[in-house]
């Protein structure tokens, strides 16, 4: 089970976790897509606001959207087939099932390790960019749960060259 976890968290921390060779408050990502993400307990914190990137791999049918912040990065992986001109809603849990599952991953370079989401929905319509909506619960102290709560808005995608994709 924990490498199910981790090779579904994996495209999503690779590319949220990693900012190398960009200055502070760089972006790799181009102009015009935002991911918004709050963490919801008690009172409400914005974690990231940032631009964001998304990309497609039609082998796995699998959508990556990544975010990196200043302080914090994020990411969600959902599995698709586009354009989805209607919204959908995906399950989220801890690894990538069939079609209609996600996850999601949020992470502080200061803290470490990512938060990987245990459960939530994730809201989107895919047509030429991705908007959409989520609500993921990440485990928190103890045994507790918080809730992120954010929102993808004109993120741009790219379709990966099947070369590039590894397949299910």
């Amino acid at each position: 089970m924990r490498r199910l976890l981790l090779a579904a968290a994996l495209p999503v921390l690779a590319g949220a976790a990693c900012d190398a060779g960009h200055g502070a408050g760089a972006s790799p990502f181009p102009d015009g897509g935002r991911f918004l993400a709050e963490r919801v307990a008690g009172r409400t914190t914005t974690l990231v606001n940032s631009p964001a990137w998304a990309t497609y791999c039609p082998a796995d049918s699998q959508l990556v959207i990544v975010t990196l912040g200043p302080t914090w990065s994020g990411g969600l992986a959902l599995r698709t087939v586009p354009p989805l001109s209607a919204p959908r809603d995906f399950q989220v849990q801890l690894a990538l099932g069939d079609i209609g599952t996600a996850t999601a991953a949020f992470r502080a370079p200061a803290a470490g390790g990512a938060r990987v989401g245990v459960g939530g929905t994730v809201r989107v319509a895919v047509t030429t960019v991705v908007s959409g909506r989520f609500d993921v619960a990440i485990p928190d102290s103890g045994r507790s749960h918080v809730s992120i709560r954010g929102t993808l808005s004109r993120i741009p995608f790219s379709v990966l060259p099947a070369a590039t994709c590894s397949p299910p």
